[in-house]
């Protein structure tokens, strides 16, 4: 659920405002929203501070840790780390910037082979001139006497070539600008020692990601500090007085009204309006829902303050759309392995995503189970399956069309309750017709079954007319049938192509199963040697249904939020628009070891 918030107003005097925010911090309930843009040259040393920090952060999250190398100290300095990142960083795009540089100077060279400058120079004090040229394949010019050509390379249909001709020769070609300063033998060196050098850069910024808990800490405390700054110069003032904006915990109101007693604070607590945007989402979610918030983390969405918690929902249905998507037993098997062995591996991480990804293997198997599909095998001609009906395509794009039913349904439902005794709840009922019209209509337009005589007119009838007459309700009948048939006339199409949306779940889940087929039958199907094709079939089945288990994870992250984020929500109205709850809290120092 989403946690009821407060508005509150806090009025302090001036000379109290630093003391005022401490024993905010202290308390760690406050939401705070400044009354004014926070400036000050504290905040901005910090946030550049930060910035610092977070960019050498993020160099070290992108490097591959070797703690055989690992060169923390026992009491690392952040500014010493980050100097230290950034300058190997720099270091590197310089070199890296040079080897590219060589690189290009070794391509044009190559043509002319491994020439030495010193002898070049020694033949121009000699009054000779050393020219590079090039000419189509097999037509090199003809040179005036006392000139030589030696032929270098052919490349493709061009042919390259040096001419050595006493000065002031008049030459029946172009002489090419190649650099005659550096040999290429000398560039390949270069090359070497620059490409070691970035080696060694490397080595360092590996060895130095065994500190980045140093940094981690030092960002989280800096954030604290800047929240800390953020609110207290964002308070507004009004003569000695000072005074901030914010939002707590309906459940933490008490210990608020404790504080301002003792502080002599003067406190306006108040409902937040609907139309406020800033109010912050705090959900609070059984223990059985929990691991579902791993993905919304990853997705980085949190509702509204004013919408709806869906997270059981999500749960449920994202558990369901993940058995459909994988549709094999034995894939679920692997997670559900994966899973433990990772669990035991990590004992002291934390449990929800473990719990999640257990529970989604264990829906995996129970659907396999129920298909009957285990690693692509279905039975050979026999029917393993616990419910027949998940081997017919028709039945199973049928349960898809009615799970969709059944779940953009449960969105309209949820609406008019929300709405409550208003008549405009008699809107969402009337889509909740429509989409049961919408489920015999697709049965009847993609799977071709038949569907009963006036069926439909009796389900989008009284559907249609609950929208049109109540989606804009209005003391002008024409403005609220107006209203409605505009409505009906945006939605109507939408909710039929978001049904059959639903069929994704049918299509994905049997490429998944085709493939795996494909991969047994092309390992099966091999003629060889008996002891060459055992290890040729483990080989194919590994890598083939490792393949396709990421292939499956894929379409999961695809198809199935997709269902839950777009489909449901979209009908329920969400924007996922939600501000995190974030109370000021104190800052505390890292200990140092």
């Amino acid at each position: 659920m989403i946690e009821p918030m407060k508005k509150l107003s806090l009025v302090c005097l001036e000379e109290h405002r630093e003391q005022t925010i401490e024993q905010l911090a202290e308390l760690g309930t406050v939401h705070v929203h400044p009354a004014q843009p926070p400036d000050s040259v504290q905040l901005a040393s910090l946030r550049n501070r930060h910035g610092r920090l977070a960019r050498a952060m993020a160099v070290l999250d992108n490097i591959a840790p070797d703690d055989r190398a690992a060169i923390c100290g026992q009491s690392p300095d952040a500014e010493e780390l980050c100097a230290s990142v950034m300058e190997a960083t720099a270091e590197c795009n310089t070199l890296q910037t040079r080897i590219d540089a060589l690189h290009l100077e070794l391509q044009e060279l190559q043509p002319w082979g491994d020439f030495d400058p010193e002898t070049i120079a020694a033949l121009r004090k000699n009054n000779l001139v050393v020219a590079f040229g090039k000419s189509a394949a097999g037509h090199l010019p003809e040179l005036p006497e006392g000139a030589v050509l030696h032929k270098t390379a052919t490349f493709g249909r061009q042919d390259y070539f040096v001419v050595v001709a006493p000065a002031g020769t008049t030459l029946p070609f172009t002489p090419l600008p190649v650099s005659q300063t550096t040999s290429a033998r000398e560039l390949r060196k270069q090359l070497a020692d620059s490409e070691q050098a970035l080696a060694e850069q490397h080595s360092l910024l590996a060895a130095l990601t065994s500190c980045s808990a140093v940094l981690h800490d030092e960002l989280r405390q800096l954030e604290a500090e800047i929240a800390h700054c953020v609110a207290r110069d964002g308070m507004g003032q009004k003569g000695r007085l000072a005074y901030l904006q914010g939002y707590i915990p309906v459940n933490k109101v008490d210990s608020l009204r404790e504080a301002a007693r003792r502080q002599g604070w003067a406190l306006l607590l108040s409902d937040p309006d609907r139309a406020d945007r800033c109010v912050p989402t705090l959900v609070r979610l059984p223990r059985w829902v929990e691991p579902i918030r791993l993905v919304f983390k990853s997705l980085g969405v949190i509702p509204g303050y004013h919408e709806i918690d869906i997270s059981a929902w999500f749960l449920i249905f994202f558990s369901l759309f993940f058995a459909i998507l994988i549709g094999d037993a034995g894939y679920g098997a692997v997670f559900l392995v994966a899973t433990v062995a990772l669990r035991k591996k990590f004992p002291k991480a934390p449990a929800q995503p473990f719990w999640l990804f257990g529970e989604l293997a264990v829906c995996t198997i129970v659907w396999g189970v129920l298909s009957g599909t285990y690693f692509g095998w279905t039975g050979g001609g026999r029917n393993i399956a616990v419910l027949e009906a998940l081997t017919d395509s028709i039945q199973v794009q049928k349960l898809c069309f009615l799970i969709g039913v059944i779940h953009l349904a449960i969105a309209h439902i949820w609406n008019a309750l929300m709405i409550g005794w208003r008549v405009r709840a008699i809107s969402e009922l009337g889509w909740v017709l429509i989409f049961c019209g919408n489920f015999f209509l697709a049965g009847q337009m993609v799977l071709g079954q038949q569907v009963a005589p006036g069926l439909l007119w009796w389900l989008y009838g009284p559907g249609a007319l609950a929208v049109v007459l109540f989606s804009r309700p209005s003391f002008n009948p024409f403005k609220a049938v107006a209203g409605g048939l505009g409505s009906l006339a945006m939605n109507i199409i939408n909710s039929f192509v978001d049904l059959v949306s639903y069929i994704r779940l049918f299509a994905v889940g049997a490429a998944t199963v085709a493939v795996a087929q494909s991969f047994n039958s092309m390992a099966l199907g091999m003629q060889m040697h008996p002891l060459l094709k055992g290890l040729a079939v483990a080989v194919i089945l590994l890598l083939g249904h490792g393949l396709n288990i990421v292939l499956c994870a894929m379409s999961v992250l695809v198809h199935g939020i997709r269902l839950n984020m777009l489909e449901f929500s979209g009908h329920l109205g969400m924007e996922w628009a939600g501000v995190p709850y974030r109370p000021l809290a104190k800052p505390s120092r890292r200990k140092q070891s």
